[in-house]
């Protein structure tokens, strides 16, 4: 019934094998003489919404941080740093850590309110809005918003909508369309921010990091291969990965089980397999020889 009016052909065929072919003259003739389905207001759980409304905005950000940073998804991280604007919901998202590593790809949460650790704000006034309503005024609150806690100042923007500015003598009340904020990460970080968080990724990429997301762009590359193999879903195979590259030699070796669990192998070898093409690939800046055999 609910999906009726936008694949009806589709939902009559249904309706007449599933319902009409088993409930006979019971049912009606057709899902479109039926009434449209209405929701209960009274089963919706606000406060559940709320929460992963939040979840989404801090997964989005964080995708949004990582494009910033030119990180690709398949890259893990060491931890993100998630700086909310309101505590309510900390203590749920804190059960639901493992939820945003795996969206995120990183491998711890945290919680913070230092955000001058991680980011410095860079604010400037619109001047496009606030040149004819303050005229001369305008570079004297360009230099008081520049000396401004830019934290400080957006905090107040968001909790009252509006903030109150000395200038030149005079004080200027000004509101989110009259100040342009920018988000600036500090070294080693990567920013983005949403209306209810901040979301801070750290950038530094370790050795053990660097060879986890090779073996996953490896996993990328064989799954691929199967499809290219036109392998059944629940199809084994036998993997080869054969290269003088030594972080891709280890980052099999370091991630050999994740490999064969993504890929449905029953084993992983650096040496070539007989009865299969090799295909050769470039990894960054390593060069490999990839072998796929279907076990029989």
């Amino acid at each position: 019934k609910l999906v009726a009016p936008f694949v009806p052909f589709l939902a009559e065929s249904i309706w007449q094998n599933l319902v009409t072919g088993v409930f006979g003259t019971r049912a009606a003739e057709s899902v479109h003489l039926c009434d449209y389905p209405t929701g209960d207001s009274a089963v919706i759980d606000t406060a559940l919404s709320a929460r992963m409304n939040l979840v989404r905005e801090i997964v989005s950000q964080g995708r949004a941080a990582r494009m910033g940073a030119s990180l690709k998804v398949r890259q893990p991280l060491a931890k993100v740093e998630v700086i909310l604007a309101g505590a309510e919901h900390q203590a749920w998202l804190e059960t639901h850590d493992a939820l945003l590593r795996d969206e995120l790809n990183v491998k711890q949460v945290d919680y913070t309110k230092q955000a001058e650790q991680y980011i410095d704000y860079q604010v400037q006034p619109n001047f496009k809005r606030l040149g004819p309503r303050i005229g001369k005024l305008l570079p004297a609150v360009k230099k008081a918003l520049g000396e401004a806690d830019g934290g400080r100042l957006l905090s107040e923007l968001n909790d009252t909508g509006k903030v109150a500015l000395a200038a030149g003598g005079e004080t200027v009340e000004l509101d989110q369309d009259d100040i342009q904020v920018r988000l600036q990460a500090k070294p080693g970080w990567a920013a983005a921010q949403g209306r209810g968080c901040v979301v801070v990724l750290s950038t530094e990429l370790t050795p053990e990091l660097l060879r986890e997301g090779i073996a996953r762009d490896l996993v990328r590359l064989v799954q691929d291969r199967r499809k290219s193999l036109g392998c059944e879903y629940t199809d084994r195979i036998e993997i080869a990965i054969v290269s003088d590259s030594a972080d891709v030699g280890l980052a099999v070796q370091e991630n050999a089980a994740y490999i064969q669990g993504e890929t449905l192998a029953v084993s992983i070898t650096a040496q070539p397999l007989a009865e299969s093409e090799p295909i050769e690939h470039d990894l960054g800046e390593a060069r490999l020889t990839l072998f796929v055999r279907v076990v029989a």
